[in-house]
């Protein structure tokens, strides 16, 4: 269970982490980038029309040996990935499309180009998914993770 605090905590951190000049350059960044800066990005996974890059790793100066870990999201038409939890908090920003989020038990809910999200650590993302079946979609996530820790853990979820 997440505290309040934690939660105040987790929002703070994100409005300065997501700030909108950050997200812009990100995807700017992402948007302009040269076929090697692109094709050098470590891919993290891939399949069924959903395809994960590492962006970028950086240690953090803080208790515990964490890093951040930004990796852009690309969903195919239709495509999703299968449920899962993340070790740490991670924070979803939408750079094109829709994109269906399903934490726990909650029902989707469908964030479109400029939406912002946050996880709370270890909930089960039970739907991630492109909310369109003819259009593309994009995500960039930033997640803090323990080092070692990898992205996330798929999970059985009963049908």
């Amino acid at each position: 269970m997440v505290t309040r605090r934690q939660a105040m905590k987790a929002f703070a951190l994100g409005s300065a982490l997501l700030s909108p000049e950050l997200l812009a350059r990100l995807a700017q960044a992402d948007s302009t980038a040269t076929p090697t800066s692109t094709a050098s990005a470590p891919v993290v996974s891939t399949g069924g029309g959903v395809t994960v890059r590492q962006m970028m790793m950086q240690p953090l100066p803080m208790p515990g040996n964490h890093v951040a870990v930004i990796v852009v999201v690309e969903y195919a038409p239709g495509a999703a990935s299968p449920p899962h939890w993340h070790p740490g908090p991670v924070f979803g920003y939408v750079l094109q499309g829709h994109v269906a989020i399903g934490i726990d038990q909650r029902p989707p809910i469908t964030y479109a180009e400029g939406d912002v999200w946050y996880e709370a650590p270890r909930h089960i993302h039970r739907v991630s998914r492109n909310a369109s079946a003819t259009e593309p979609a994009k995500l960039l996530a930033f997640l803090i993770l323990e080092k070692g820790q990898p992205l996330l853990e798929k999970v059985e979820v009963p049908a």
